[in-house]
């Protein structure tokens, strides 16, 4: 099967692209140090849409966090697998999700390869169909079926897909298994996912059903570094979901936190 050919809607892909960076280790073990607490049960997107399939989702006594990666950009590759990495020399799962864009090219596949090798983490579809087809969902959906089967050649057992908010595009991604605004569980099974297998559907659906026991944490929620992020999962209490995500292309050994807080905070050019 031939890769699928289109230019990413992202102003900052040449630039990232070609930035020469590794993983902020110092920042990232904070992370990983804290998530040693017995107090959290984490599974990777699969395994936490499985459990919640059978009940089994929620644990009283512990806090779970469904721990999930958005790989945006080539470069970030590396990133991701250095933090899938250092995951697994603690002993934890979790799933990564790719864009097309991040495997189209044999070199850039191979980072994303050896965290499939580690064997404990999930390789995911990031889609952004809805976005190259321009809001046509009809052929958005074609797209997504051939772009998903293209990345199956390389990962098999992607299962689920998570939307890529391509904002710069005024386009939401998600939107391409919505009928009428309410999210269409017969686009997902035309397109070979499970009940709720597009991510934003089950967050949506999970903040419906468990109120203030769900919680969703990001770079998009305003955190940067360990200590942030540390910060939300302590706020977090027994019996509480929380959908734990972190962008590899913020934690690159070229930033300094305290740098980064400053400018994605008080920039106009982020708000």
């Amino acid at each position: 099967m031939s890769s699928p050919k289109y230019i990413p809607m992202d102003l900052a892909f040449e630039h990232y692209a070609h930035v020469k960076q590794d993983l902020n280790s110092f920042e990232y073990a904070k992370i990983c140090a804290e998530m040693s607490n017995p107090r959290y049960s984490t599974v990777t997107e699969a395994e936490g849409l499985d459990l919640y399939m059978k009940g089994e989702l929620l644990v009283p006594d512990k806090v779970r966090v469904v721990w999930m990666h958005d790989v945006e950009r080539p470069n970030d590759n590396l990133l991701a697998r250095r933090m899938a990495e250092m995951e697994h020399s603690f002993g934890f799962r979790s799933s990564f999700n790719i864009r097309v864009i991040c495997a189209i090219d044999e070199e850039w596949r191979q980072d994303l390869l050896k965290i499939a090798e580690l064997g404990d983490h999930d390789i995911e579809y990031q889609h952004e169909d809805l976005v190259i087809t321009q809001g046509d969902q009809k052929a958005g959906l074609e797209s997504f079926r051939k772009n998903i089967a293209y990345l199956r050649t390389f990962f098999p057992k992607i299962s689920v897909a998570f939307g890529h908010g391509v904002y710069k595009s005024g386009i939401d991604s998600a939107a391409l298994f919505r009928t009428n605004g309410e999210y269409d569980q017969h686009l997902l099974d035309e397109c070979g996912l499970p009940k709720y297998g597009e991510f934003y559907f089950f967050m949506n659906h999970l903040r419906k059903e468990l109120g203030n026991r769900f919680r969703h944490v990001s770079e998009g929620t305003n955190c940067y570094g360990g200590d942030d992020f540390v910060a939300e999962l302590k706020k977090c209490r027994e019996g509480d979901v929380m959908f734990f995500l972190q962008h590899p292309t913020w934690w690159s050994s070229n930033y300094d936190f305290d740098d980064l807080k400053r400018v994605m905070r008080k920039s106009v050019f982020f708000h």
